[in-house]
């Protein structure tokens, strides 16, 4: 009869090891539906975020050729700004050159 016992207690292990076993497999496949899950739910934020921006700058009205153009129109402005600056002190700055290069000290220095 001891035979038989050892029979049975090894048929019990053997089944508690089938069914441990398969209870990891579950816990495995939940583990893995999970994250799939949470994954599918961030990207869909991302997507949602990056619609959000792109319907901001679709509605803001401004192409790229629009802002290309106030770009080179307020470029073309300062440019214009430093022209009449450079102008207007012309006269002045070829007076303190000249005035620099006639008044040199002819003292060796001490």
């Amino acid at each position: 009869m001891s035979n038989q016992q050892g029979i049975d207690r090894l048929l019990q292990a053997e089944q508690e090891a089938t069914e441990t076993v398969q209870r990891a497999r579950k816990a495995k496949a939940a583990r893995i539906k999970q994250a799939r899950d949470e994954a599918a739910e961030e990207i869909n934020k991302y997507r949602q975020q990056l619609e959000m921006e792109y319907q901001k700058v679709q509605s803001s009205g401004m192409t790229i050729s629009d802002k290309s153009a106030r770009l080179n129109q307020e470029t073309e402005g300062q440019l214009m700004e430093i022209r009449r600056s450079a102008e207007a002190n012309r006269v002045n700055v070829v007076r303190q050159i000249l005035a620099w290069v006639s008044s040199v000290d002819t003292n060796p220095p001490k």
